[in-house]
């Protein structure tokens, strides 16, 4: 009867669930963010140094989640694949790198006897991951708000693709070097034999045919008749033709459908009009990337270019967010190295001070 009063009394008091609440989120901000209070010893607080604390650990804290925001669609974008899984490998990840990014701050700033070298280590991961995850926020806003223009880049590797596969097409020559080979075999065999002679003269008409057939159209004999009423010298010819054009009508045709894709809205609205199944392993019903590794990979493609070939007016919110998180990268992690030389903070560490203070109180 107690327990079915106290669960009601829990559920019934919206106090008690505000309170709950709040020791969730601290319990949750706690996982990942820096307290304050973990940047200074005890032995000695000032108001200055609970001052120093609070603005380095603000610093740490609010650089870490702007790098955790802008690395977080890099993850996602990269484990999209992988369905609601992915997601949440995506999250884990970024918050974890968030964490550790924040420890490796907390290592640095906390800097005293004892854990000198293991603070002087915690220095390097620090900025190489301050580093890392401030390249990411130039590529994230481009992966996050410019899907149209990756859809785009795909789209145009696509028909490159397809121009490489249609020119690489070689014409089926097996027919053809059967023929010219009987063709070569019966003339030679016609050569030992001597003018006039009958087996010089059947040699001659298989490879040849009769001598009054020389000028005969015998390309009609081989749509009509088919190959076996050709003379194979003749034969070789017209399937070498045959085989050539099939490869030239294969150029030709998309030669004319890539200057459909040319003229269309895009080359995504064209590659969907003129190549629908290959669109489709691509592209949803939005005209967005299926891949996400794809998609990773043109905004990566794209932000570098962009950079490389000047063009810096088209990243625009891209730098605007790389340049944040650069400017609060760098003053957090300036303010944690600074933060471990202050007088005060090292004196907060030095239990010498609590052990006179502790003595001065047993004499008083």
């Amino acid at each position: 009867m107690h327990e079915l009063n106290h669960s009601y009394e829990t559920s019934a008091n919206p106090n008690i669930w505000l309170k709950k609440s709040k020791n969730w989120f601290k319990k949750s901000k706690d996982l990942i963010l820096t307290d304050p209070q973990e940047l200074h010893g005890s032995n000695y607080v000032t108001e200055e140094v609970t001052q120093a604390s609070t603005v380095t650990a603000t610093a740490m804290n609010v650089s870490n989640t702007i790098d955790g925001v802008s690395i977080f669609p890099l993850l996602l974008y990269s484990c999209k694949d992988m369905g609601l899984l992915g997601f949440i490998f995506a999250l884990a990840l970024a918050l974890a790198m968030t964490k550790f990014t924040n420890g490796m701050g907390k290592a640095v700033a906390t800097r005293k006897p004892g854990n000198r070298i293991w603070s002087a280590c915690a220095t390097v991961p620090m900025l190489a991951m301050n580093v890392l995850m401030s390249g990411t926020s130039l590529v994230a806003p481009e992966l996050s708000l410019n899907q149209s223009h990756l859809a785009e880049l795909r789209a145009k590797e696509l028909v490159a693709e397809q121009e490489i596969k249609v020119n690489d097409v070689q014409p089926d020559l097996r027919a053809v070097k059967d023929a010219e080979a009987k063709c070569k075999e019966f003339q030679e065999k016609a050569a030992t034999y001597p003018e006039g002679s009958t087996a010089r003269n059947d040699y001659f008409i298989k490879a040849n045919g009769l001598y009054q057939e020389q000028n005969r159209d015998w390309k009609s004999v081989l749509a009509q008749e088919g190959q076996a009423k050709v003379p194979f010298c003749p034969l070789a010819k017209l399937l070498t033709e045959d085989a050539f054009k099939v490869s030239q009508v294969a150029k030709a045709d998309w030669e004319k459908q890539k200057a459909q894709i040319v003229r269309s809205a895009s080359y995504a609205a064209g590659v969907k009009q003129i190549m629908p199944a290959l669109y489709e392993q691509h592209f949803d019903a939005k005209g967005q990337l299926i891949s996400g590794t794809e998609a990773t990979r043109l905004a990566i493609q794209s932000t570098t270019s962009k950079l490389i070939t000047g063009n810096w007016n088209s990243l625009g919110f891209s730098l605007f967010f790389f340049a944040t998180s650069v400017i609060t990268s760098a003053g957090a992690c300036a303010l944690a190295i600074a933060h471990s030389y202050r007088q005060d903070i090292q004196m907060s560490f030095d239990e010498s001070l609590q052990m006179e203070l502790d003595e001065f109180l047993e004499d008083s």
